[in-house]
């Protein structure tokens, strides 16, 4: 009699390490699933930051260029002393 009570306590400590395991196993799985997405989102932003590095070196290596120079002031509303310039009605 004494020996089944030994063995049901030993089988409830299986089902509970069992359940334990499961339960870990399942917040391991989340946890690299969270960090599969999490990896994802940084590698694409890694993309859209490499592409802007590339645009500004390429602005970078035009702006000794005169011409760039002028077309850049005139997009800001910049004219010469001599010119006039004329507003756009809105």
């Amino acid at each position: 009699m004494r020996e089944r009570g030994v063995y049901r306590i030993l089988y409830l400590l299986f089902a509970l390490g069992s359940a334990h395991l499961l339960l870990l196993c399942g917040v391991e799985a989340q946890r690299w699933i969270a960090q599969r997405q999490e990896l994802r989102l940084v590698a694409g932003q890694t993309e859209a930051l490499a592409a802007k590095v590339a645009n500004l070196r390429e602005e970078l290596a035009r702006a000794d260029d005169p011409a760039y120079l002028e077309e850049k002031a005139r997009s800001l509303g910049y004219v010469y002393p001599d010119e006039v310039l004329h507003a756009e009605p809105r």
